[in-house]
């Protein structure tokens, strides 16, 4: 809440407080360059920024985070989750991410209820040597409390230079607290994840994330698994949060023969473009499965929507998460940046995915007492229906 405290006050030292505003008023920067639509509004903003300097019972302030939050607080009255101001450490964040490259402990992680959880360590890594376990509560890095903290910024504090070390004061189940040191290292996190399931004669690849090196990495992984003659194939995008709409065009078209529609985009203006699948896909004939959950965002319900609506595969899973819309993303000065959602994409028989999502053919859940007892309902019922003959190629 702010609360305004009036005070009343003689007429002379109103006007003494008057002037001394006026005098050190910070002015505004030369508007050279401003929209015209904007300059109306200008000195407004200098107004109260010049209220904050003067009042506020803080100092100094912390300019750099004043911007970033006029900024920030600007592209949130535009009433859309996905235009949005990214500052410099979370845009660092963001790109290494999809470069599939960076340095740290290797864990995936994920805050739940205002703890930072490590999903799973990634094998080889720092946190796989250290013995740090899925479930494993990560309460503080070094020096800092971590809880209820945004997760960009715990990432950040446990990411570091090669070679340096963090201390993590861990918990584990019920045991008590303990602290792991940890030396950092390049970890190089592959998108793609590829091995045929034991017993069976079906191939499983798993996609954690549309990133720039994918569609290389699901080439070589095809050609592998396709060398091998499976009878069927599972395409896993649970908890795939996408990735770049290029990759998943790239991805679709190794599944849906060359020309065949991938996704419509539609721009404020309501020009419409489609984008199609390239020739020479791997697996566009094998009988095949799509594994879908309410993490499956964006790219990846790119490719969910197309190979259903081609009934080029049986979606299995859940509802996907429902983020149908497509960013510019600016790089500023700084290193921030501003990410301006420029178009909605819809599935090739133009249904809408923005807020909706893709649903699944089969729906299956995997409850909580599955993810305890370490069962995979979904991947099971995929499983299931591969080795059951069928005459059509659902």
């Amino acid at each position: 809440m702010t609360i305004v405290s009036i005070m009343l006050v003689t007429l002379a030292f109103a006007g003494g407080f008057a002037a001394s505003r006026q005098v050190f008023f910070p002015a505004p920067p030369p508007e050279d360059g401003a929209p015209a639509d904007w300059k109306p509004y200008s000195p407004l903003l200098w107004e109260a920024w010049g209220y904050v300097q003067q009042d506020f019972y803080k100092t100094p302030l912390d300019q750099a985070a004043m911007v970033n939050g006029s900024i920030a607080g600007m592209v949130q009255s535009l009433g859309d989750p996905h235009t949005a101001f990214v500052d410099a450490k979370r845009a660092a964040i963001s790109s290494t991410d999809l470069e599939g490259s960076f340095e740290g402990i290797g864990a995936h992680v994920e805050m739940r209820e205002g703890r930072l959880t490590i999903v799973a360590p990634i094998k080889g890594t720092p946190a796989d040597r250290a013995g740090l376990l899925p479930n494993d509560i990560i309460l503080q890095v070094d020096d800092t409390i971590i809880q209820n903290m945004d997760v960009s910024e715990a990432i950040r504090l446990i990411r570091g230079p090669k070679g340096t070390k963090v201390r993590l004061l861990v918990q584990r189940a019920k045991q008590s607290a303990f602290v792991v040191e940890i030396t950092r290292n390049t970890i190089r996190t592959p998108f793609v994840e590829a091995k045929m399931i034991e017993g069976t004669t079906i191939a499983y690849l798993r996609l954690n994330e549309f990133g720039g090196t994918a569609p290389e990495e699901m080439r070589a992984a095809l050609q592998d698994l396709m060398a091998q003659k499976p009878t069927g194939l599972i395409l896993d995008l649970r908890r795939d949060p996408g990735g770049y709409l290029s990759v998943a065009v790239d991805v679709a078209s190794q599944f849906l023969k060359g020309g065949q529609v991938v996704l419509i985009e539609k721009d404020k203006n309501g020009v419409s473009q489609e984008f199609k699948a390239r020739n020479g896909g791997q697996a566009t004939d094998v009988r095949m499965v799509l594994l879908v959950d309410g993490g499956s965002a964006s790219a990846s319900e790119i490719v969910a929507g197309a190979l259903k609506d081609h009934k080029r595969a049986t979606l299995i899973g859940v509802k996907t998460y429902g983020k149908g819309s497509v960013q510019n993303v600016h790089a500023l000065s700084d290193k921030s940046e501003l990410r301006v959602t420029i178009a909605h994409f819809f599935s090739p028989l133009g249904n809408a995915i923005d807020d909706v999502g893709v649903t699944p053919d089969i729906e299956v859940r995997n409850t909580d007492d599955d993810i305890a007892a370490k069962r995979d309902r979904q991947l099971d019922q995929a499983i299931e229906f591969l080795k059951t003959p069928s005459v059509s190629q659902r």
